[in-house]
């Protein structure tokens, strides 16, 4: 005896009909390959790189939390799906993530010109001191500066690898500042291969570099100056 067939209920009917054309629509497009999502946040799918969003029978895909996206994770987050960029198919990318994509890069150019510019620090009053050589010992040449910039160089501090120019070459290094004679030194490491110059220096100062100073000002160089004709 034949077992009659039972018959479906119009809402189960319109369900299954409904749900065929788009499995058939999205059968050409590729199969469809779910990988895990790079990471979740309280259950929500989050990209890593080159991954993307998907719908189970949709036709697009999407690179970005788009309000599409977001609506299918409200009311059908099984058919959210999260694939690489590489298995898409011949499926397209939504228009919706675009418009999103380019109102956030606008949004960030626009936080970005709207933020203050720090504007750099003034240079230090008397940011050149003038030299003059007093003395050439063990490769160590002695310039000295003023009686009036003695207080000055307390409050100067000397940096690693701070040059000594000559003629646009690195003649040097400054290895110490000295304040406790009336007119206040300038210590320079000569280079073996370095010719003396005997004749006018200056020494430029700045701001520290380093946030852990302790003294206000540093020196940024000493250099050779050509005397005046």
């Amino acid at each position: 005896m034949a077992i009659p067939k039972r018959q479906l209920s119009p809402l189960i009917r319109k369900y299954v009909n409904g749900s065929r054309p788009a499995q058939a629509e999205t059968r050409g497009l590729g199969e469809l390959k779910p990988v895990e999502p790079a990471a979740r946040r309280e259950g929500v799918p989050v990209l890593g790189d080159d991954q993307v969003y998907v719908m189970k029978y949709g036709t697009v895909y999407h690179t970005a939390w788009c309000p599409v996206v977001g609506d299918s994770w409200d009311h059908a987050p099984r058919r959210l799906l999260v694939t690489l960029l590489a298995a898409v198919g011949e499926r397209t990318r939504c228009a919706e993530c675009n418009r999103h994509t380019k109102a956030a890069r606008a949004s960030a150019a626009q936080e970005y010109h709207q933020q203050a510019r720090p504007t750099p620090e003034p240079p230090p009053p008397d940011a050149v001191v003038p030299l003059k050589v007093i003395g050439l010992a063990h490769g160590i040449l002695f310039l000295a500066a003023g009686q009036e910039y003695r207080e000055r160089f307390k409050e100067t501090a000397v940096e690693p690898a701070t040059p000594l120019w000559v003629d646009g070459r690195r003649d040097g290094m400054v290895v110490r500042l000295d304040s406790a004679s009336d007119e206040p030194l300038v210590l320079v490491q000569l280079d073996p291969r370095a010719t003396f110059r005997n004749g006018p220096y200056q020494v430029r100062l700045r701001h520290p570099l380093r946030r852990s100073a302790t003294k206000p000002y540093a020196v940024e160089s000493v250099e050779s100056v050509e005397p005046a004709p």
